[in-house]
């Protein structure tokens, strides 16, 4: 009983936490929600798709397939319309162009200018169960005293927006940035899931969210997001710009890993300007990164986005120019995840999978992007404004 009503209790101080917070926020004056201009969505065909009639669209099967086992559990319009696609699928229907363009619509994004693709990958480290001489780099599960809270459950305007504390006394406070954590704040009470070998691969794992540890027994280990502490992700390409270290013509993965490479005396200080922190799980019974939907990704048809705008689960059409040797891009793709950096409606983050040809292409993808957005026929699309027709 004194340990149900312990847990009693701290379930009641996280509710008194959290009410206190979200009353802040109501007591503050709200102005009027206006639409944001760069985000309208307008009527399109898919005759306005570059590369359509070329793209392989039914590559993004597997991870249509693996998102219908999410719809099944979701309610509204859009899920039982997405159901049905599920159902059509299921029931032997091949998933070409003539199926897509049977059960959805095309949207387009208009806006200003032009979006920003990027690209990530699944990396691997080397990395050890227990420390030992060469491996002291912890790599952390979530901790306990770690509260997670979506705002959106005490105010829909609110949708998107999320926090991450811990209770001090009846106040839900900020959680340890990256700088206090790296020093050790969490050692007694947080037992590492692996140890590696480099600073560095640790916080290349955090920015791509999900990757592979490989010990000395030959065992692959895969780890993924568990949880973030509520600070903002900070780009330390930005700061490595600014103060003229890298020039943004070399700016690239790949060209931050070399300068913090040869710059160890500074690598730490450097990393700490980006205060967000991320926690993994190690996930069994996978064979690849799991995105924030919770399914499996699908390397090259997998796209980041915001959640805050888009619907996690539908399909989006990506269209990127050539970079470098790099062809230009224009593929059917799966909004399945998204990312500390990847913020409005212009932002998407393609996934390229793991190995060394991924890594390199994620390391420098930089490309303005035209989006569109397939939705279910006869349904307008949430989080939009829907230019007059």
């Amino acid at each position: 009983m004194r340990i149900e009503g312990t847990r009693l209790a701290a379930a009641a101080l996280i509710l008194i936490a959290v009410a206190l917070f979200v009353g802040v926020v109501l007591m503050v004056p709200q102005p009027p929600k206006i639409p944001d201009e760069s985000h309208v969505l307008t009527r399109a065909s898919f005759s306005d798709l570059p590369g359509w009639e070329a793209d392989d669209v039914s590559a993004i099967t597997p991870s249509l397939l693996r998102q219908c086992e999410r719809w099944k559990w979701r309610k509204g319009e859009l899920a039982d319309a997405m159901r049905k696609t599920c159902v059509d699928l299921k029931d032997g229907s091949v998933l070409d162009r003539g199926f897509i363009q049977a059960r959805f619509e095309v949207w387009a994004l208009q806006t200003e200018g032009p979006g920003l693709l990027t690209g990530y990958f699944e990396p691997t480290y080397d990395g050890r169960r227990q420390p030992v001489a060469g491996f002291d780099v912890p790599l952390l599960p979530r901790p306990d005293d770690l509260i997670d809270v979506d705002l959106a459950s005490f105010r829909p305007d609110l949708k998107g927006t999320r926090i991450a504390g811990r209770l001090e006394g009846r106040k839900l406070v900020p959680y340890a940035d990256r700088s206090a954590i790296r020093q050790g704040a969490l050692a007694e009470d947080v037992d590492p899931l692996f140890w590696l070998a480099d600073p560095v691969d640790l916080f290349f794992l955090q920015i791509q969210g999900s990757g592979r540890v490989a010990l000395p027994d030959g065992e692959i280990a895969y780890v993924g997001y568990a949880a973030q502490n509520g600070h903002p992700y900070r780009a330390i390409g930005r700061d490595l710009i600014a103060n003229g270290t890298i020039a943004r013509a070399d700016m690239s993965m790949q060209a931050i890993r070399q300068w913090l490479a040869a710059n160890p005396a500074e690598a730490e200080a450097v990393m700490d300007l980006n205060p967000s922190y991320v926690f993994f799980e190690e996930r069994q019974g996978v064979t690849g990164a799991i995105g924030a939907a919770g399914t499996q990704l699908t390397p090259g048809r997998s796209i980041a986005v915001d959640r805050r705008t888009w619907t996690l689960g539908l399909p989006m059409f990506v269209a990127a120019d050539a970079q470098g040797s790099d062809p230009e891009i224009n593929r059917l793709t799966l909004a399945e995840d998204t990312g500390g950096a990847i913020r409005g409606p212009r932002r998407a983050d393609l996934f390229l999978g793991p190995g060394d040809e991924a890594a390199r292409l994620a390391g420098s993808m930089n490309r303005p992007l035209s989006l569109w957005l397939l939705y279910p026929k006869g349904l307008l699309p949430e989080n939009a404004v829907v230019a007059a027709e």
